[in-house]
Order: structure tokens, then sequence, then C-alpha cells
């Protein structure tokens, strides 16, 4: 094992190159840049944790309210109101469905809301972001733990530029902080890994807390209970089965049971439904399981209820809706896991913990996804209820991108006569990544703030998945519907000098657009007696209204949502005035 600037990781196969260094930096001699500044790649991923912390300060009041929100947020004030009415409340049981799920997230974002200065949802999505910044950090910490600090950048690289989760940290206030739980389970599993067959207390009572916490908002971190079940499982197996290991195993396991009461606590205070009745975890897996909710979907083109999807409908959009880096980096990673995994288990030791827990992140990324195409489960708009299968993907991308800079060690050009020198393939290869990472960062800057929306370059970005596929379905692309619906109204006015308020129809939840509209627009339900009309192009909406188009939110080529002018006596804005928003929009960016 070698310690580097306090830290330890398992030595191993993992970003080797030819001549025996290790291809994240880590030599057989310190570096004059180590000496002073530790481990570049940790410094590198300390810089960017903290420029993202940045941006999610300067950008988090720029996202839209997302459909589900108003109800979540109502759901977190109900289980509050059951404590503060000493249990006697109890409308937070029958409010929706939301009973199903745990209210862990809900419940802080209305406690923070009348400590902060922000809008209520504005503290929601802040919230939501600085918890997926966390979850990068996770990401770091296990793919260096497993494969070294190159290899913990990258992962978190990968996963800080995927858009469906940069995008997500702001409007997917539930499935993100659960996806960092799961993720931070993981990590702990990974710890205890090499601390078996005597796991250490603090470590076990962490784990017990980030599970039940997880199970404070989603059913589903049940899986954390297998992967631990698999960590024991993988542990006797690769170190091979024997009597004396059965008996260490044996003292181990019961090491591991004051997690569950730890969690079954915490479950209890954020979900107390589920513990109303002995069974009712198990009703609401039941019910996710076989969810006939009457809510469609696009894939390819076609429309279908989310309890008819394919099989393939998650493989499908995980493949579409991740950048091609991380899911080349990913299938890398997993075909690289075998051959390493085995020559840790020869190495015994520490090399099995570290088997070990490159499994259990294989196990992460990949059972959920064979769960539901086997079982034939409901899937709705996209992989949103998928997201925790990206952090163990970004580790697995991590540990791929690593190896491959690690081979390309190997080869070196221009190799002098005279020194044996030359250019190795490490510094291309490792040029021709940065670049391939930077594009994705500047694919992520061009759809700000609909990052959520993206699409990877199999079906031609998001705008060839318009009309197609998922796109906005958070509605998010109406904040600026409604700002560029203001402009044209302006420019109206200051052209025929008169003052009015104009009705507003308008394809989303009313509280997105009541609070953003300015006095002059009214919400309307009868929508044949609106003036103007606002919606996305997601599932057609803006087809469901005739008028001539004054305003377009578009990015990338893709139409997000339009604005209609409905009144037939008025002159709708002029061509030239819908040129001028255009460009406006275009010049617009986060800073």
């Amino acid at each position: 094992m070698t310690s580097h600037g306090g830290r330890c990781f398992l030595r191993s196969d993992f970003g080797m190159q030819a001549d025996g260094k290790r291809g994240s930096g880590v030599t057989g001699r310190t570096s004059f840049l180590r000496r002073p500044i530790g481990e570049p790649w940790d410094l590198a991923a300390v810089l960017g944790l903290l420029a993202l912390l940045v941006l999610v300060a300067v950008t988090f009041r720029q996202y839209g309210i997302s459909n589900d929100e108003e109800v979540q947020h109502v759901y977190g004030a109900k289980l509050i109101d059951w404590y503060r009415s000493g249990f006697c409340d109890d409308s937070a049981f029958s409010y929706k469905n939301l009973y199903l799920y745990g209210g862990l997230f809900d419940m802080a974002a209305v406690a923070l809301a009348p400590l902060l200065p922000f809008d209520p949802y504005e503290t929601r999505h802040l919230l939501c972001a600085l918890i997926g910044v966390a979850g990068i950090a996770v990401v770091w910490g296990v793919g260096r733990r497993l494969a070294g600090p190159r290899a913990g950048f990258l992962a978190g690289a990968l996963l800080a530029l995927c858009g469906p989760w940069y995008g997500g940290l702001f409007n997917h206030t539930k499935d993100v902080p659960f996806a960092v739980l799961m993720m931070a389970g993981v990590a702990l599993l990974v710890r205890l890994a090499g601390q078996m067959p005597r796991p250490s207390l603090p470590t076990v009572l962490g784990f017990g807390v980030v599970a039940g916490l997880a199970l404070g908002i989603r059913v589903g971190a049940l899986l954390l209970f297998g992967y631990a079940a698999a960590l024991l499982a993988g542990w006797l197996l690769l170190g091979g089965v024997s009597v004396a290991r059965l008996r260490e195993s044996g003292r181990g396991t019961p090491r591991l049971l004051p997690a569950l009461p730890v969690a079954y606590g915490l479950m209890a205070v954020f979900w107390p439904w589920a513990v109303l009745e002995p069974l009712n975890p198990l009703r609401a897996l039941a019910d996710f399981s076989h969810f006939h909710y009457p809510i469609r979907t696009l894939l390819g083109g076609s429309e279908y209820w989310m309890y008819e999807v394919p099989r393939s409908y998650l493989v499908w959009y995980l493949g579409i809706k991740l950048p091609l880096v991380m899911l080349g980096g990913a299938v890398l990673g997993l075909l690289v896991l075998p051959a390493a995994m085995h020559r840790d288990r020869l190495a015994g030791g520490e090399g099995i913990a570290r088997a070990v827990g490159c499994g259990l992140v294989a196990l992460a990324a990949l059972f959920p996804v064979v769960w539901f195409t086997v079982t034939h489960a409901p899937g709705y708009t996209a992989i949103r209820h998928f997201l925790f299968v990206l952090p163990p993907l970004a580790v697995l991308g991590g540990i791929g991108l690593d190896r491959l800079l690690g081979w390309a060690g190997a080869w070196r050009f221009g190799v002098s006569q005279r020194t044996g020198r030359g250019l190795s393939a490490t510094v291309l290869a490792g040029l021709a990544l940065a670049l391939v990472l930077g594009r994705e960062a500047v694919v992520l800057e061009s759809l700000h703030p609909n990052e959520y929306v993206y699409f990877n370059e199999l079906v031609g970005g998001v705008a060839g998945a318009v009309r197609r596929y998922d796109v906005d379905y958070w509605a998010n692309s109406l904040p600026e519907a409604v700002e560029d619906l203001s402009e044209v109204i302006a420019a109206e006015e200051a052209r025929t000098h008169r003052h009015r308020s104009y009705s507003v129809a308008v394809c989303a939840e009313p509280l997105a657009f009541e609070k953003l509209a300015p006095a002059n627009l009214h919400w309307v339900t009868d929508w044949t007696r609106a003036d103007f009309f606002i919606a996305p192009t997601q599932e057609d909406c803006d087809t469901l209204m005739a008028g001539p188009t004054v305003a377009e939110v578009e990015r990338d080529g893709a139409l997000l949502a339009v604005v209609k002018d409905l009144r037939k006596p008025e002159e709708p804005a002029t061509t030239v005035e819908m040129a001028r928003l255009r460009t406006g929009r275009q010049q617009r960016h986060w800073w």
C-alpha cells in the first residue's frame, strides 16, 4: 500500500504504465510539483469542486420551478405539521401519492426556507445543487480510492459534465439527493470492504445513517442492504472459501448489524408512513414496481403510457442521454475490471478489499438497469428515476479512462537515438481527452439553464431529440418564455402607447408561471379567452393553440418552447422584433 499526502490507496494494475509507473502521476520519485502542492490531480479536483460551488451560487436562481416541486413542498410542510400537532394532523398520509415517498429533502427545504433570503423554491434549488456537488466529491473519492488520484479526478469530471446530472442539480429535488446518498452508501461499503472482518463501529454506523437518510427519500434505498450482502459474499468468495474464512465472516457479519436500527430510526423520522404498519415499505416498493399512473413518454418518436414502455426503455435512454465519453469510459472500465479484480484477488489482503470495492461499484451501476429490464418495470421521463446509477457509472468511466491513459504511456513518438527519449502518447491522449471534456462543458454552457435536456450525438443532440424523446419535461424553459413575452408586450406598448393587463394560457403548472410573471400578465384556465399562449414543445403542447409565434426558446437548434399571440384584433410582434429577441437570447449567458 502506498501513501501520498496522508491518504492511502491500494496499489494495483490500474493506471500502471509499461515502465511500472502509475499513470496518475504517482511514480517512484516525488515530482517537484508534488512537494509544495501535493498530488496535482487532487488539487485539480478540489479546484474543480470550488468552481462548481461558484457556478451554483451564481446560477441557482435562474432555473424554473419543476412540475412536481409545489406538491413536494406542500408534502414537506404537512410532515412537519404532523410533528407540530403532536401526531394528530395526519393529512400528509393521504396527500396524493406522496406518502409513498420519504420527506427528508422536502422537510429540510421547508425548514430552511424562512432562514434564507430567497424564494422557497430558490432555496430548494440551492440545497439540491449543493447536495449534488457533494455527490461529485463522493464520486471523486471512490474513484481515487479504487484507482488512484487521476481516476478519481476523471470520475468527478465525467459526472460534473454530464448534462442530466448537472441540469438535474436544480430541477430533480428528489432524484439527485437520493442518488448522492446511494453513492455515499456504496462509498462506505467500499470502505467496509477494507475493514473486514473487523469493521469499525463508526463506519458501520455511518452506513446506517446514510441508508436511513436514503430511505427517508425513496424506498429504493433498500438496494443498499442488498449491496451490503454482496459485500459479504464477495469478501468471502474472493478471499477463497475456507473454514478459517467462514469463521472470520461469521465474526464480522454481526458487527454490521448496528446499522439496521440506525437506518430504521432515521427512516421513521423522515418517512413516518413507512412505520405506521410493518409492511408499508414493501407496499411502497410493490406500488412503484407496478405503477400505473396516466403519464405518457416518448421513445424514438413513439408514444407510450409509462406502464407500457418496452424493456429496452432505460438502456435506450441511457445510451442517448449520457455523454459518449462517459459511456465509452464506463464500458472500458467494465471490460478491464475482471482481469484487474483477479490480479487483486491473487495479491491477497488489501487487494481483495479493492477487488470487492470494484465489484460493488459495478453492481451499483448495472443491477438497477438489469432489474428494470428483466422485470419490465414502468418507466417515464427518460432516466429521471434512475439518476442514481450515474455516479457509479462515472466511477467506472474514470477507471476506464485512467486505464486508457495508462496504456498510452507505453508508446513514444519522436524517440531520439541518442537519448532514447521521446514524447509519450499519454500527453497526446490527455490533450485529446481534455478537448472532449472541454467540448462537453461548451455544450452545457450553450444549453444553460436547460442543461438537463442534453442528448448526445447518437440522436443528433437535443435538436434531434425534440418531439422524438422526453426533452423539457419540467418546462424549465418557461422563465425565458415569460421574459420574452414581457419584452414583446413592452415593445408593442412602446409603439402603441397603450398599457393594459394581458391574459396568458400556459401549458405548464400555474405556480411556475405565477412566480415569474410581471403584474400585467395573468394566468387563465380558459385558453380560448387568452391573449397569449406559452407552451413547451414537449408532447407537442405548442400545437394545441393556433396563432402567430411571437417568441421562441431555442437551444442548440432545438425549439424548446414558444409564445403565441392569440389576439385576432391585435397586431402580433413583427418579424424584426422576433429576430431581435432571438439575437438577444443567443447573447445571454449565465455570467
